[in-house]
């Protein structure tokens, strides 16, 4: 087993990074946090890179913070402190990149994991896939964004209730809300995962950028604005080189 708590791979224009601490299905202490942190920044810097993909390695995709580190600190809140910072970077360059960030679930997050997953522009799962807040559990309150994005996916309500009583949401509620988009038999689960990466990939990159920066700026826009934003968008990708080479595609 590889000694690295995060393994990064390299396939055709696709990134992987998965956490690598099965024994603790994949729960983040402070080294884990620096080194996932580094990791997307590199991937998101890569110029051969269009879409990263983030898992877990064994049973789960994470399970959240490792609550045995803060719990053995003289000064529990000031290492939760440290941990939520990193945690929060790398929402932030998740939401703030121009490449699309697809999480790969497989069967199990919680906690930190669930944040990181849902901060992901697309989410694609294991088909007994277990999503937990967890949090309220140990007295927390969450992080990661994990109560920005849960009400806008599932409602306030539902989020709520979710939250206070620690159940998990399952495959059939995630692919309802639409949470997760697609669902995938663990046994190709890795190969159908980079399948899609790959076809996501083949969009062009400043287009794709663009797409991304829309869509999420669309949720706090006015429709004129909006409007506004998609037509200078789209006639700055309509005098790209590219835009003219995949026309020609289409017309043979």
């Amino acid at each position: 087993m590889s000694s690295e708590q995060v393994i990064c791979q390299t396939k055709g224009p696709v990134s992987w990074m998965t956490l690598n601490r099965p024994e603790v299905l994949n729960a983040f202490n402070t080294e884990l946090g620096k080194q996932a942190l580094e990791a997307l920044r590199r991937a998101l810097a890569d110029d051969r890179t269009r879409v990263v993909v983030l898992t877990g390695n064994g049973r789960a995709f994470s399970v959240g913070a490792d609550v045995t580190e803060p719990g053995t600190d003289p000064n529990p809140a000031k290492r939760i402190d440290i941990m939520a910072t990193i945690a929060h970077k790398a929402i932030a360059e998740i939401r703030q990149a121009d490449k699309p960030v697809i999480a790969a679930i497989n069967q199990l997050a919680a906690g930190y994991g669930t944040a990181l997953a849902l901060a992901c522009d697309i989410r694609v799962a294991t088909e007994t896939l277990r999503l937990h807040y967890a949090y309220s559990l140990i007295g927390l309150t969450g992080d990661g964004g994990v109560n920005y994005f849960l009400p806008k996916m599932v409602g306030i309500s539902r989020a709520l209730e979710i939250a206070l009583t620690g159940e998990p949401i399952c495959e059939e509620e995630a692919k309802r809300t639409g949470m997760v988009s697609r669902f995938f038999p663990e046994e190709t689960f890795l190969e159908e995962t980079q399948a899609l990466a790959e076809k996501i990939a083949a969009v062009p990159p400043k287009a794709a950028a663009a797409i991304k920066a829309m869509m999420y700026a669309s949720q706090n826009a006015d429709l004129l604005t909006h409007l506004a934003t998609e037509k200078a968008f789209l006639t700055e990708r309509a005098g790209a080189p590219e835009f003219l080479d995949l026309i020609r595609k289409f017309q043979k």
